[in-house]
């Protein structure tokens, strides 16, 4: 007998959309997330390309809403890291930091992304000593001040927007010849005149004794030192699959490699969203995902039954 039909890792939209559609179906299902349910998104201020809100909504809502709908049909939701994953003949096992374990029939997971690391010198020992990653979080503490947002994806150049109503100057340092966020995004940036941009630059460095004082920066121009009191890095995203290698096929960006069933190369064992190979990472593909695997899923336990 199994600990849980249907095992879910990761509460994000995917989970959570996954649970929803099990739950929905009648199954024991179990959904494992080692921080807030609702995932990364609860850390966006505000999402503008989700269907159903015309005028936008905060991730905090939006994940919150999703969360609620979840609990509602039935899904059990609990704080947990997973930290392994044994697949058997029969059965699937999913092992958690704090020594738990579950036995499963099938295992859907959806635990999304990271934020990349610059991998410069004091990255690591300012971190949240300046260094951060999260304006709606974190942003507040640097109201008056001057912070260089690292990224000129559309994540960092939300950051930054969100940063230019609050900081007295907000520095945009891209690698990359120009920004690749979408064009609205970039119209909206060009229009804060608080916000300067500097294009084929990178941060080698982040100086302070105790605190974020400046960040060196090089670009074709040479290097040089800027003052800066707050540093946000947002220059993409991993996926969490440091647990997985050697027990699910991985593609190049360590992405799970999955079917148009969301099913993966090992038996009884799915993934859905940001985390699965070719993810566009968006909310509503995320969704989109989620159903799949839960749709999936049903059928799987419904034919081995």
């Amino acid at each position: 007998m199994y600990d849980r039909e249907i095992i879910i890792i990761g509460g994000g939209p995917a989970g959570l959309t996954a649970g929803l559609y099990l739950a929905r179906a009648k199954r024991r299902v179990l959904l494992l997330e080692k921080d807030a349910a609702g995932g990364y998104i609860r850390n966006i201020a505000f999402i503008e390309n989700y269907p159903g809100f015309s005028e936008g909504v905060s991730g905090a809502a939006l994940a919150a809403q999703m969360t609620e709908q979840a609990r509602r049909a039935g899904v059990e939701i609990e704080n947990a890291e997973v930290t392994g994953l044994e697949v058997f003949s029969g059965t699937r096992y999913v092992t958690c930091a704090d020594g738990h374990g579950y036995t499963c029939n099938l295992v859907i997971i959806t635990g999304g992304s990271k934020n990349k690391k610059l991998g410069v010198p004091g990255e690591a020992e300012l971190a949240g000593k300046g260094v951060f990653e999260c304006a709606l979080c974190d942003g507040s503490q640097f109201a008056g001040k001057v912070v260089a947002v690292c990224g000129g994806g559309d994540a960092g150049v939300t950051e930054a927007l969100y940063m230019a109503r609050i900081a007295a100057k907000v520095i945009i340092i891209e690698a990359m010849p120009e920004l690749t966020a979408t064009a609205i995004l970039q119209e909206r940036l060009m229009a804060e005149p608080n916000v300067a941009i500097m294009t084929n630059t990178r941060v080698t460095a982040i100086n302070g004794a105790g605190r974020v004082e400046a960040v060196e920066i090089e670009s074709a121009g040479g290097k040089e030192m800027l003052v800066v009191d707050g540093v946000l890095v947002h220059i993409g995203l991993e996926p969490n699959t440091d647990y997985l290698e050697g027990v699910l096929e991985l593609d190049e960006h360590r992405q799970i490699i999955v079917n148009e069933r969301m099913e993966t190369t090992a038996s009884g064992v799915l993934a859905a969203g940001d985390i699965r190979s070719n993810s566009p990472r968006q909310v509503v593909t995320a969704t989109g995902d989620g159903a799949i695997a839960g749709i999936t899923a049903v059928k799987l336990l419904m034919e081995s039954s």
